[in-house]
């Protein structure tokens, strides 16, 4: 399923211009934003993915691949 998010995200994007990631939308927390900012949330999750992989190669355990493009 994260793979499948990630291809939704990653094609959405590729039908982009300029002018539509600059359109103000109104996020989970009743803010708005520009969509721009939401490519920051996309890329957040590659930290989170970091601190996993260390964290499961510490138990011994070799993560799942990752292939995002």
């Amino acid at each position: 399923m994260v793979i499948e998010s990630y291809d939704f995200v990653i094609a959405t994007l590729k039908e982009m211009n300029d002018e539509k990631l600059n359109e103000k939308v109104k996020f989970f927390n009743g803010q708005e934003y520009t969509r721009a900012v939401g490519i920051g949330t996309f890329e957040h999750q590659t930290h989170h993915r970091g601190q996993t992989t260390v964290y499961l190669r510490l138990k011994g355990i070799t993560p799942p691949a990752e292939k995002l493009f």
